[in-house]
C-alpha cells in the first residue's frame, strides 16, 4: 500500500511519530515521509498525487491543527483520499475533532505503533471498525473503540534515523535528542499528561531496555558527530534505580556527555553525584511560577521554593549546567504579580539559562476549562500562533515583549556562539521553536 505520512515538527525529531513510521515500513508498505518543517504544502500535495498514495496519515499536536486541516482540505479537494490523524491532539480531543472537521476520516486515540499495523491489515475490510484505539464515523455518529494497553517498549521497531537529515539528528555543536522512558506520574493542571494517566493509569509509565538504548547511542555515535545526548523524557527519574543504571551504562559503553530533564523533587545528592561521575553536563527543571502557594494550588506542582533552591544549588555546585523552565500568562488577574515572583525566584537560584513560555490552554486540562468557563480565549488568535513563545491567545493580553524582556534579563550575559556545547544547543532549540510560526506562514503558500 502506498502511504503518505506527514509529521508536524518545529525542526526537531518527533520520536513517537518516528516509531509509527518504522512500524509501517516494517510491514512492507511503500511510505512517503514528509516533515512539514521541510516542505511547503503544495509540495506535499503534488508528491502525494504523483506517487498515487492511497492513504494519508498525519501526526499532530494541538497548535498544528490549522495547518493540518489546510493540507487535508487541499488534498480532499482533488481526491477523497482516506485520512487518519494521530498524535497528542486527537488523543486529548477524541470525538470532538471528528465532529469539528469532516475532512478527517479516522483518528488514532492513544499510542499508534501497534494500532497502525492493525489498521493497515484491516483497511478496506469490515473488521477495520473493530481496531482498538480507532475513532470513526458510523451513521453520522462518532464511534471511539476501546483502548489497547500501552505499548511494550521492548518490542518497538528500531527508530528510523535514516529518514532524517543529518543536521536534524545532530545540530552544529553535536547535540542529539534521545529518549529512554515514556510517561509522567504527575497531573499538572496545564499539561495533557493527565489525560494519558486517566486513560492508562500508572501503567503509562514505562522504560526502554537499557541495552537497547545503549545500542542506539552507539549507532548514533558511530554514524554522527554527537557531542552530547539529551534525554527529553518527561520524567526520566521516576525510577531512580533505572536512571542510575542507565547513567553508568552510558559512561561504560558510550562515554559521551549527556543531559536530561527532571523535577526538582527528584534531584538528590545521590543522583547528582552519579550524574557527575557518569558525564552529565546539563539538567533542565520546571519552575513554571515563583509563587509557591499559587503553584501548589492552581498548577498542582507540589514542591516548595526551598526544594527548587536546593535542587539548583546541588547541580550548580557540581558544575552541571542548569536551565529553568518558566511560564507567564496564566488565566488569573494577578498574573503580573505571579510573573514578578517568578523573576525573583530565578534571581535567587541563578540558573545558567532561563526559558520562558506563554501559557496555552490545551483542551481537557483544568486550566483550559477555567478559560472556557470565564470566556478568556480570543478565538481570533487561536490560528495565528503555532508555538508557545509568540504571544498569548487570551483576550486583551499581549505578552510577546514581556517574555523576551524576561529572557534577556537573565540570558544576555551569555555569548552563546562562543560557549561550548549545550547552552548553544538550548538556544538553538528555542530559536527553532520560535521560528515555527514563520514556517507556518511559509507552508500556507
Amino acid at each position: 500500500m502506498k502511504i503518505a505520512f506527514v509529521q508536524f515538527s518545529n525542526g526537531g525529531i518527533i520520536r513517537g511519530a518516528g516509531y509509527v513510521v518504522s512500524s509501517i515500513i516494517n510491514e512492507g508498505h511503500d511510505l512517503y515521509f514528509f516533515d512539514i518543517y521541510d516542505y511547503k504544502i503544495k509540495e506535499i500535495v503534488k508528491s502525494i498525487f504523483e506517487n498515487d498514495c492511497e492513504l494519508l496519515l498525519l501526526s499532530v499536536m494541538t497548535l498544528d491543527i490549522p495547518l493540518a486541516i489546510t493540507l487535508i482540505s487541499k488534498i480532499k479537494n482533488k481526491k477523497d483520499i482516506p485520512v487518519l490523524v494521530g498524535g497528542i491532539h486527537p488523543t486529548i480531543t477524541g470525538a470532538e475533532l471528528l465532529e469539528q472537521y469532516p475532512q478527517i476520516d479516522y483518528l488514532c486515540i492513544g499510542e499508534g505503533e501497534s494500532m497502525i499495523i492493525d489498521f493497515l491489515n484491516n483497511f478496506g475490510k469490515s473488521s477495520l471498525f473493530q481496531v482498538q484505539n480507532l475513532a470513526f464515523r458510523k451513521d453520522g455518529k462518532v464511534i471511539i473503540n476501546s483502548l489497547r494497553s500501552p505499548e511494550n517498549l521492548n518490542n518497538l521497531s528500531a527508530f528510523p534515523w535514516y529518514l532524517y537529515d543529518k543536521n536534524r539528528i545532530v545540530t552544529a555543536d553535536g547535540f542529539t535528542y534521545v529518549t529512554a522512558t515514556r510517561g509522567c506520574p504527575f497531573k499538572c493542571t496545564y499539561c495533557c499528561n493527565k489525560i494519558y494517566l486517566d486513560y492508562y493509569g500508572m501503567n503509562y509509565l514505562r522504560k526502554r531496555p537499557i541495552d537497547q538504548i545503549i545500542s542506539e547511542l552507539l549507532l548514533l555515535k558511530k554514524e554522527y558527530p554527537v557531542r552530547l545526548f539529551y534525554f527529553g523524557d518527561e520524567m526520566l527519574l521516576w525510577d531512580k534505580e533505572y536512571a542510575i543504571n542507565l547513567f553508568h551504562s552510558i559512561k561504560k559503553y558510550v562515554d559521551i556527555p549527556f543531559g536530561f530533564m527532571s523535577r526538582v523533587e527528584s534531584i538528590t545528592p545521590e543522583i547528582v553525584n552519579t550524574a557527575v561521575q557518569t558525564g552529565c553536563k546539563y539538567v533542565g527543571m520546571g519552575i513554571e511560577c515563583g509563587d509557591e502557594r499559587f503553584r501548589k494550588t492552581y498548577l498542582k506542582r507540589i514542591m516548595s521554593n526551598q526544594q527548587i533552591e536546593n535542587a539548583f544549588t546541588l547541580l550548580k555546585s557540581a558544575g552541571i549546567f542548569t536551565t529553568s523552565f518558566n511560564m507567564i500568562g496564566f488565566p488569573f488577574e494577578n498574573d503580573e504579580e505571579l510573573t514578578k515572583a517568578t523573576i525573583e525566584l530565578n534571581k535567587k537560584i541563578n540558573p545558567d539559562f532561563v526559558q520562558v513560555s506563554i501559557f496555552y490552554p490545551f483542551p481537557r486540562t483544568e486550566l483550559f476549562d477555567r478559560c472556557v468557563e470565564l470566556d478568556l480565549i480570543d478565538k481570533s488568535k487561536v490560528n495565528k500562533f503555532s508555538n508557545y513563545y509568540d504571544d498569548s491567545i487570551l483576550k486583551g493580553i499581549s505578552l510577546s515583549n514581556r517574555r523576551k524582556e524576561i529572557e534577556n534579563m537573565f540570558n544576555s550575559k551569555w555569548n552563546w556562539y562562543k560557549r561550548w556545547g549545550l547552552p548553544n544547543q538550548l538556544f538553538s532549540i528555542v530559536s527553532l521553536t520560535k521560528r515555527k510560526i514563520k514556517q507556518f506562514k511559509k507552508n500556507m503558500i
